[in-house]
């Protein structure tokens, strides 16, 4: 993969110039929307630690013989 010539930049969204009451819909939707839930994530990512755990063994096991 070849490097970046320029980092890549985002701007930040600009809501100066939304009409009020969308500006309030919006940020409204962004106070009442509940957390995220990291129950699913945390299991699959300890799945995953465990196959890796096993096949690094595995690797070194079949590196000692």
């Amino acid at each position: 993969m070849k490097p970046c010539s320029q980092p890549i930049r985002y701007g930040k969204p600009c809501m100066t110039n939304l009409p009020p009451k969308l500006g309030r819909q919006i940020i409204q939707e962004i106070l009442s929307s509940k957390p995220f839930d990291d129950t699913k994530l945390k299991a699959q990512n300890q799945r995953l630690l465990a196959r890796l755990s096993k096949r690094i063994a595995q690797m070194e096991q079949d590196k000692a013989q």
